[in-house]
């Protein structure tokens, strides 16, 4: 009897953490190879809007993530890409920043902290960004996850938060390693 091999991740997306905004939400798209299909779950999702208490940076989403995947391959190991955002006063969207992280490949309890970016402008986009909230952003998303090792070397970034995720990861069957 044969079977293809199973990766389960269930957990959450707790928060954020280091956010320069009185406010913040997480969307999240969960980017896979070819030899990986999701047959139950969301590959994407967005939390609620979060507002911190006063003085504070820290935001608590506890997003839940549920996903069951089959795979003929490791090559292609399932990543999540974020989009971190904030609201205005008005209710405008506004970018807070971006970053990918690997759903870890050994079975059991993880705790991770993916680390977010954003990309930055010349002075002139800075400052127009600082008091009208209009941040330079990515015209191309591939850039987070799949051409990041072609092209986010060009890219002037700067750090902006951390999302902390708990994930409990169950793996069913061998999965073979294909290159």
């Amino acid at each position: 009897m044969s079977f293809e091999p199973e990766l389960h991740v269930i957990g959450e997306i707790c928060g954020g953490d280091g956010f320069a905004h009185s406010n913040a939400f997480c969307s999240y798209k969960v980017e896979k190879g070819d030899y990986w299909e999701c047959c139950e779950g969301k590959e994407t999702g967005q939390s609620q809007v979060d507002y911190a208490q006063p003085g504070a940076t820290s935001f608590t989403w506890n997003h839940p993530v549920d996903l069951h995947f089959f795979t003929k391959s490791s090559k292609g190991w399932p990543a999540f890409c974020f989009e971190v955002g904030t609201l205005d006063s008005t209710g405008a969207k506004s970018l807070c920043g971006y970053g990918s992280c690997y759903v870890p490949s050994t079975p059991g309890s993880h705790e991770i902290k993916c680390p977010i970016w954003r990309p930055t402008g010349t002075p002139k986009e800075e400052i127009t960004g600082y008091f009208l909230g209009a941040r330079p952003q990515l015209v191309d998303k591939d850039i987070i996850f799949n051409k990041a090792s072609e092209q986010r070397y060009r890219l002037f970034t700067e750090t902006a938060g951390y999302i902390k995720l708990k994930l409990d990861i169950v793996i069913r069957g061998n999965i073979e390693r294909k290159t």
